[in-house]
């Protein structure tokens, strides 16, 4: 299931992120009327060549006029970096409760040195940073060329290519996430290899040479998987420190700022109002290090962004992804699963994260068996408390889940009105899940998914290529990572698709996502067939131009109130065999769009390509409410 491309994750890097900015654009910022400005140059003048000294001046002096101005009210503060400088710093650059500061990197590079974190915003209002590069030396990351395995595929030399690093630290770093094979030609996974292995520690054992021991044997084969081999081509990281890090802040903006590398995530937000604007920023790798000779193919060691328990979701305008090792935007809430009832409208709840839902947040309900709706309300009162005693009981409801990082802690929490929750149900809140998120005229290339769990959300106009597996995915995780919510108000309109699902992992017969464009669930581990809901509501996917795609084009499930209109389909299935696709939901696949149990659906003008699988445009389960379902005018070419 596509929910195993992130196992190897490890908890901790949920929180923990980067956010990287394109330099297409040098527009200074317009002079603000009383602003309070500083200039880096005064600060490095003082330090001997020192940037973190340098950087520690500056932000002592931007949080002393931060404090003489709140007693008049917020001012606007410039810290203005030295034009196209270099600086190279050993520790994160940190912004907490500043309103309307503004860091304009002039074209400067913060070159981090240590691989840890390079920014952090906590509690600020209107935070900008614009025309700025962050990229690390040295890389968080290594690749190469495999030279030799044994012959359990489980030990595996790797022979580091030029100018990437081997160093004992990054060695010892390896003890979980990503080796990928990977296609130097077009920089993306290699078509038909596993989405990703796993490893579980390294060794240097020659000049530029290594031995990694992964956790499976890569050649523990599934029929769509290619075998590896000698002189594959593979990128090894795992995940850390996130590059720029944000939570309980509003409205930052990054603009004209490029990421070129990070530890974890590239750029993350946790909880507070929200409404990030990202403009012109390139998550992308950077370029090849001193003594290389081969290009970078990661940009990220996991997801490119991350947004968490958010009132509102970010807008993201003409933005380049590349290389990311996870997905490369998730926008979502959480789901907290009941403990008790320990009264009326009162119950015990257990978080994953101790955050996202407070006292006066709306909320929707879940059944544990179906994952219907069972009903809205309201939180009015929420309180917090560690109960060791009811550990146990805990533990149960996460068992086969990414676990709960909060193992005793409880909320308890009073609704306004009653809900008939059992234990093991869930809610999750409708205020903090990222809501109105936006993604316009942005690329993707050789990343994993762009997930929008959020409702009001639409992504428009952008470009996919060579997804690693679903290109654009919506609707509940419920399943492993706890992350809600169903789509609601949906639109995916005019993306273009390119090469997409290449690794091998969705076409296994355990896999449930199975389409370029995605909207669905991921039901918990042993669930087999559609589940018996139908909580996605008001989709519509429209105009896409899906061509070249290594499954289904469009897939559709548990959905009420859905528009597939006017998309044009190339070829699906792009290596002539289904493998094991659609055996989770006992289907054999025949077409390039499919719907299951949905409602009120309406599938038109569209136009597919036939091909050694698609032998018709639509194909609709029995499962469906097919008195609801209407089709026109859709064609096979």
């Amino acid at each position: 299931m596509s929910i195993s491309r992130r196992r190897a994750l490890t908890l901790a890097s949920l929180f923990v992120a980067s956010p990287l900015l394109g330099t297409e654009s040098r527009a200074e910022p317009a002079p603000v009327p009383g602003a309070a400005s500083f200039d880096m140059a005064t600060f490095s003048a003082t330090s001997g060549g020192d940037a973190d000294a340098a950087f520690a001046k500056a932000l002592a002096a931007i949080a002393k006029a931060a404090a003489d101005a709140s007693k008049a009210g917020p001012v606007h503060i410039v810290l203005n970096l030295e034009k196209n400088a270099s600086y190279r710093i050993k520790r994160p650059l940190a912004f907490r409760q500043l309103h309307g500061f503004e860091l304009n990197g002039n074209g400067a590079q913060l070159i981090n040195t240590t691989r840890s974190g390079t920014l952090t915003i906590s509690g600020c209002n209107r935070l900008t940073v614009r025309d700025l590069t962050i990229d690390y030396d040295p890389l968080p990351f290594t690749q190469g060329t495999i030279t030799a395995f044994d012959k359990q595929a489980i030990e595996i030399t790797v022979k580091i290519d030029p100018g990437y690093p081997d160093d004992a630290a990054l060695l010892a770093a390896f003890t979980d996430g990503f080796f990928k094979v990977m296609d130097r030609h077009n920089r993306a996974l290699k078509t038909g290899a596993r989405d990703f292995l796993s490893p579980a520690h390294a060794t240097r054992v020659g000049e530029g040479l290594i031995k990694v021991h992964l956790r499976w044997s890569a050649n523990d084969r599934f029929p769509s998987q290619l075998p590896i081999a000698a002189g594959d081509v593979v990128t090894i990281a795992n995940s850390g420190a996130h590059a720029i890090a944000i939570d309980s802040s509003f409205a930052t903006s990054l603009i004209d700022l490029k990421l070129l590398a990070s530890p974890g995530m590239g750029i993350i937000e946790n909880g507070g109002e929200g409404s990030m604007m990202l403009q012109k920023v390139s998550v992308v790798p950077g370029p090849r290090p001193k003594g290389a000779t081969a290009d970078r193919l990661i940009s990220t060691n996991s997801d490119g962004s991350h947004f968490t328990a958010v009132a509102h979701g970010p807008t993201m305008e003409d933005c380049s992804f590349a290389n990311t090792s996870d997905d490369a935007v998730n926008v979502h809430g959480f789901y907290y699963y009941v403990v008790a009832k320990t009264a009326p409208r009162r119950f015990l709840l257990s978080p994953k994260w101790d955050i996202g839902l407070a006292a006066g947040d709306d909320i929707e309900s879940c059944d544990h068996a179906t994952f219907r709706s069972l009903g809205r309300g309201k939180v009015a009162q929420l309180t917090k408390r560690h109960a060791p005693e009811l550990k146990a009981k805990i533990a149960q409801l996460w068992k086969n889940r990414s676990p709960t990082t909060q193992p005793d802690l409880i909320y308890d929490v009073v609704l306004q009105q009653d809900l008939p929750l059992k234990v093991g149900d869930a809610v999750t809140s409708l205020t903090h899940t990222g809501s109105g998120a936006t993604v316009l005229r942005c690329s993707f290339h050789a990343c994993g998914r762009v997930l929008m769990k959020a409702p009001n959300a639409i992504v428009e106009n952008c470009q996919f290529m060579f997804a690693t597996g679903v290109a654009l995915q919506a609707g509940s995780d419920i399943g492993f990572w706890s992350e809600s919510g169903f789509a609601d108000n949906l639109v995916l309109r005019n993306n273009r698709f390119s090469h997409c699902v290449n690794g091998a992992n969705e076409l296994t017969s355990g896999s449930g996502t199975l389409g370029t464009i995605y909207v669905g669930m991921v039901p918990p581990e042993g669930a087999k067939g559609f589940q018996d809901n139908f909580q996605n509501r008001r989709v519509i996917i429209e105009g896409n131009h899906i061509d070249d795609s290594y499954i289904y084009a469009i897939f559709v499930s548990n959905a009420d109130g859905a528009k597939i209109g006017g998309n044009v389909i190339g070829q699906t299935f792009l290596r002539g065999n289904v493998f094991g696709a659609g055996e989770f939901f006992h289907i054999k696949p025949d077409s390039a769009i499919f719907v299951g149990r949905a409602r009120n659906i309406e599938i038109s003008n569209n136009v597919v390509a036939r091909g050694r699988i698609a032998t018709t445009a639509v194909a609709i389960d029995p499962s469906c409410d097919k008195r609801t379902v209407h089709q026109a005018s859709n064609r096979l070419t």
